[in-house]
Formats: C-alpha cells, structure tokens, sequence
C-alpha cells in the first residue's frame, strides 16, 4: 500500500479469549478424579453428577468429544439441572459447535436466569461472535450473582478489550488476580491488556510471571512472542512462538504467528510451511485464512490473496481482519475509492488498523482533509499504535504542519515496517541540549536520499557545541567529507557496520528536524552543501563530450527497487524517449543498478551517455554532477544530491508523492534549486513528461 500500514494483528484479540479455563484446577489430579467419577458410574450409569464430572475432566484432557458425549448424558438424565447444561455448553463451545453451545447455555438460563456460569459461557459465545456489547451484559449478570467470581472479572475485561477500552480491561484483570493473586491466567489477560495500552515492558513482565506460575502456557508463549517480535528482538521472538507449538502443536495461532515471524524476515519459504501446519489444523479457520492473504499479498501474488480473502469472508463476512483485507487488497490495485468504504466497515466492525488505512485511501484520492481526520482518529482510537501515529505524523507534514509532524514522526522507531530492529546503545539520545564539545553520533537509518537531506544538520550540531560523528552508508562516506564542518575539522565521517569510534551521545539524522524544531521558514539552508573535487569534475565532463548544440543535463529515472513504493516513483527510460527526442541536449545517464541496462535498449535516433553505471559511489556521481547544467529525475537520491549541489534539478513526481515534497507546491524549501512536476492522475507519466518537454527549451536548460 502507498505509504505505511499497519495491518492489526488478530492474534492479539484471539489470545484475549483464551480466558481462563473451566477445569483448570484438575490439572495433575485428572485420573484421580476421573477414578471416582467411573465408580459412581458403576453404580448408576445415568448418575447426573458423575457424568458431568466427567465431562469436566474430559474436558480438561482436550477430550472435546467425549466432554460433550458426557454432559449430554448429564442433561438427559437431569434434565432440570443447570449445572448439566452449563457443562454441555462448555463441551459444545470447546468443540467449537457454537449454535448448540448457545442453546445449552440458553437452557441453563431457562432454568436459573442468574447462573453465574451460563452467563459466562454466553458471554463468552458473544465474544466469539464479535458482539462485545451483548458480552458485557452477561459478564455483569454473572458478577451480580457471585461478585467475587475471577473468572466473570477476565471475561468481562476480554470484552471490554474487544471494544478497545483497554484501561477498564486492566482493571478488570487486576480485580480478577486480587481475588485470585496466583491465577496466570489473570496475569496474561492484564499483560494483553497493558500490551494494547503501549506499556510492553509492564506487559512482558506479565506474561512471564504468567508463565513462571505455569510453564505450559503456550497462549503465553504465543503473545510473549509476539511482544518480543514487536520490539525486534527476533531470536527471543522466535524461541518463545517455538515452545509454544511444542507444547500445543494444535495452537493455530502459533503457527500462524511464526508464519508471520519468517515474512517478515524475509523468509517467505519457512513461512509457507508454518501456514500450511496451520492450515492442515483447519481448513476453515478464518485467521488462518486471512493469513494466507496478507501472505500472498506481501509476495505481490494480488490474484492469489484475492483467492484466500474470498474463502475467509465466505467463512465470515463480518470478521474485522478479513473486512480491512478487502481494503487493502483494493487499495494495492489503486482502486483507493472503493477502498474507502470497506475501511469504514472494518472500522465499525472494530478493527484498529482500519482507520489509519483508510486515511491513506483518502491520501491517494487527494482527499486530504478527510485523509487528516482519518489518522487523527486511528490515534485516538489505538494511541499505543505506532503505526498509527506514524501515518498521521506523514500527513502533517505532508500538509505543513511541522510543529506536530516532526514530534510524530518518533513513532517510527517502534514501527516494524520502518524499522525492524532499531539499533540500542549504552549512550543517551541527544535531544538539543547545549554541548561542551561532546562527540554525537549522527547515523544514518533509512535511503541515501534521507542521507543527502539530513546531514546538512551536522554543521548546526557543531553550532551548539558538539562534535559530530556521521556514520553513513559505504556509498555516501566519502561525500559526506564535502561537508564544510567536515573539511574543516569539526566533524568525522565513518561507515555504518565498521567499528564505531568513541562517542557521548547519539542521534538518527532524520530526528534532527525535531530536535532543532525545523519549520518550513527555517530548513537550513546557506547555499550548496555539498560538493566535487574540481579535478575529478573536469576529468568527467571530458568524459562526455556535447553530441549536441544545447546543454548537458542528466537524468535518472528508477529508485531503489528495494523501496516498497518504488513502483510509483520509478519509471522506464522508455517512459522518457518524448523529452529526449524534444530536448536539443547532451543526456548524461546518472542511473546505476538494473535500470542502467535499460541504456542498451535506445532506439537510434536517441542518445545518452552512461555516465554512471560504474560509478564507486556517490562522490564520484557529484564529480558528474558539477559539469552538468541540469538534473531531471524521478524522487531518487540524485534529486537529493543535485539539490544538495545547488544545481537546477527537476524532480518528476508520482500522483501522491513521498511526504517531503508536501502537496501541490511546484518548489520544495530543502532545494531552492528543484522544481517539482506532479503527476496530475495517478500513473499518468505521459502527461508529466510532456509537461516537462514543453517547459524545457534549451535556454531555459541552461539557466
């Protein structure tokens, strides 16, 4: 999808309703019982008690279908008694035949409307079935009966978490274990909870005290891990989602989320085999199922997630996940428009990713003021999600409101599809204190465009006093040392991935615009701050000698093929033959990787030479750069860096561009030298291109 996307995580939600078990104190003491329970049954077969009893330790062994063989029996030899149907629902719900557990529970209540365990057991059926209202009523029926029922307490948070009232869940939980200060499942639901709230490492506390009270706690295991893999710590993440299918190798759920683990690590094999361990489970889990789809879409195989989504809304056409799937699947086919509805309905269905995609729908439809509220209201909805705060930060600083944005944008750190693993060090962040000559490591953390960009900042770092260290891509170090405070001694260049040199503090180059509180009145800007050597310059012009009367001017047309937007941005040099064909200049080719070869497929009346296919990096691109009289690319880190050079650059942009370049602004405050042309629909390079061939007569070119 364009932009970011935090697509929610039902594992979550699911391993909410694992609730406590029934028959969890039988746990070690089963045969025992079950002993007792036979003999009684010697004497009496129809004995009501002795059968129910059974069920609950049938129940107990995951004997689904012999707990629900017994509570039947029960209920047919006791038909009068509560206790019997009660035990029936448990058994009926257990071997998920919902609609008979709700009639079971429903003839429990028949037979005393108060029963604290059959208002639970329907309380919990109206989880499953997505009505957390209706659950709320039940829940507070059972506690008004037994007010220090635990179990009621969790059941009752589980639902009040369903509807994202996480701080009331908490409390709910944490009733729970005052009655029950021992209960792990009491621990793991307030660990859920206090994971929804952003507090991860009270949560992580939780879980593994939940775990330390009882060792085989593999839904423990399951949002341990997923915890674990939320804040990168993978190896660890991937330990804890292990035990938990060792444990219970029928845990949909951990097979699923070790599917996840592999995706995103790139690992699209292993994650096949865990989703079809999953799958095999049961081919009509409707989480699994979405599971395929996000799978399939994150291979680009749209065709196959369309497949997979179909058979999940078959299933469950009201399931939140599978609903915000449709949006997302719709909006990877640019269809944003439609797009925008079924958001809605995954919104009012409760999901909490659905807000923030709707938003970037909305983005794409060059709705921004509705695009605005959408993601403000993602943030109020799940002010924990750091995926939510992160597409609203994009957008205010798309729209120009800096202030907030630059503040927002922070949440990248603790957004997965930014940073995977967000790298840690002993030393504090700096945050724009005065400094005595303490050393800041300035490092870059995404594109070597971001690199261009932000490492103008290190002269105002060396302003307040520091001294700063730049540990940049290997293609960008010897650049970097064009910067004044570098040739002047104030400031280091290093490589990221070599041996760091000593350093006081740190800071990522992209919160540099936070931390110094950049507007758009006061991007710092002195004139280019970048450069070339002058002998090397002249070495490469030589190079390239004009074919033709009029300027020089490069070009480049593909980004990083790695960026997940790429396709938006980045073009064919075929796209491009119109300008060349009626531009009279000397085309220098600034391209490198694949899209180079694209050189080699001119037709023979165009020509342009290859002037950086075999370039070292991005010093030796400056050195083309400096003879040249013009720059017309796509958003690549050419544009960064011809603006950076201060030489006149054309950016060609996309329908909706990246954020930096705002909206509907035709200059940009980072490169007074630029000039920006928009696509005005989506795709439509065509149009772009003819924009810019009749703006560029070859006076104009040559400035």
């Amino acid at each position: 999808m364009a932009g970011a996307r935090e697509v929610s995580r039902s594992e979550k939600k699911r391993a909410s309703a694992e609730g406590p078990r029934q028959a969890a104190g039988l746990a070690g003491r089963l045969a025992e019982i079950a002993l007792c329970y036979q003999r009684e049954l010697e004497r009496n077969p129809r004995q009501p008690g002795a059968l129910v009893g059974m069920s609950m330790v049938a129940l107990a062994s995951r004997q689904t279908e012999a707990a629900v063989k017994m509570a039947a029996a029960g209920a047919a030899a006791a038909p009068e008694m509560s206790v019997a149907w009660v035990a029936l629902g448990q058994a009926l719900k257990a071997a998920e035949r919902l609609d008979e557990a709700e009639r079971a529970y429903s003839e429990a209540i028949r037979l005393d409307g108060m029963d604290p365990l059959a208002r639970m057991g329907m309380g919990e059926l109206k989880i499953a079935a997505g009505l957390p209202r209706d659950a709320i009523q039940e829940f507070e029926l059972a506690l008004a009966r037994r007010p220090a029922l635990a179990a009621a307490h969790l059941g009752l948070g589980n639902a009040l978490a369903f509807m994202g009232r996480n701080e009331e869940a908490l409390a709910r939980y944490e009733a729970a274990l005052a009655l029950r200060p021992r209960l792990p499942e009491g621990e793991f639901a307030a660990g859920f909870a206090l994971a929804l709230l952003g507090r991860t490492k009270e949560a992580e506390t939780r879980y593994r005290r939940a775990l330390t009270m009882r060792p085989d706690f593999a839904a423990a295991w399951t949002n341990l891990g997923n915890l674990l893999r939320g804040e990168g710590r993978e190896a660890q993440a991937e330990a804890a989602l292990r035990r938990a299918v060792e444990l219970r190798p029928d845990l949909i759920s951990g097979w699923v989320n070790l599917a996840i683990l592999e995706r995103e690590k790139r690992r699209p094999e292993a994650a096949e085999v865990y989703l079809r361990r999953a799958f095999a489970l049961n081919p009509n889990h409707v989480e699994t199922l979405v599971a395929w789809c996000q799978f399939r879409a994150a291979e680009r195989d749209l065709a196959g997630a369309w497949g997979w989504l179909r058979w999940a809304l078959e299933r469950n056409p009201n399931f939140d996940e599978a609903v915000n799937m449709h949006g997302i699947l719709l909006h990877l086919e640019g269809r944003f428009a439609e797009a925008v509805p079924v958001f809605e309905r995954a919104e009012a269905a409760g999901n909490r990713a659905a807000a923030s995609n709707r938003g970037n729908s909305l983005l794409d439809l060059g709705r921004m003021d509705e695009a605005l509220k959408a993601h403000e209201s993602a943030v109020e909805r799940d002010p924990a999600s750091a995926g939510a705060k992160y597409n609203l930060a994009l957008t205010q600083l798309r729209l120009g409101d800096w202030e907030r944005g630059w503040a927002g944008y922070e949440a990248r750190w603790g957004f997965r599809e930014v940073h995977r693993a967000p790298r840690s060090f002993q030393q504090p962040r700096w945050r724009g204190e005065p400094l005595q000559g303490e050393r800041v490591l300035l490092y870059a953390e995404q594109g070597l465009g971001d690199t261009i960009q932000f490492c103008r900042y290190a002269a105002l770092v060396a302003a307040r006093g520091g001294v700063p260290i730049l540990q940049v891509q290997p293609a960008a170090e010897r650049l970097m040392r064009w910067l004044e405070v570098a040739r002047a001694g104030r400031a280091e260049t290093t490589v990221l991935g070599t041996k760091l040199p000593e350093f006081d503090c740190e800071c990522p180059l992209l919160s540099l615009p936070a931390v110094f509180r950049t507007t758009i009145e006061t991007v710092p800007w002195t004139g280019a701050y970048l450069g070339a050597d002058e002998e090397q310059a002249a070495e490469k012009l030589a190079q390239f000698p004009c074919v033709r009367p009029g300027p020089r001017v490069g070009l480049a047309w593909a980004g990083n093929p790695k960026y997940k937007a790429d396709r938006a941005r980045s073009l064919r040099l075929k796209t491009l033959l119109p300008l060349l064909r009626a531009v009279d200049a000397t085309w220098v080719s600034l391209q490198k990787g694949e899209a180079a070869e694209q050189l080699a497929d001119l037709p023979d009346d165009v020509f342009v030479w290859d002037g950086s296919s075999q370039d070292r990096d991005l010093a030796d691109t400056a050195a083309i750069l400096a003879g040249l009289d013009l720059v017309v690319t796509t958003d690549t880190c050419i544009a960064h860096l011809a603006g950076a050079m201060d030489k006149p650059v054309w950016i060609l942009l996309p329908h909706l561009a990246d954020w930096r370049w705002m909206q509907e602004r035709e200059t940009t405050p980072w490169y007074p030298s630029a000039r920006l042309f928009r696509q005005r629909a989506p795709g439509d390079w065509a149009e772009v291109i003819q924009r810019v061939s009749g703006a560029s007569g070859a006076s104009e070119l040559a400035g």
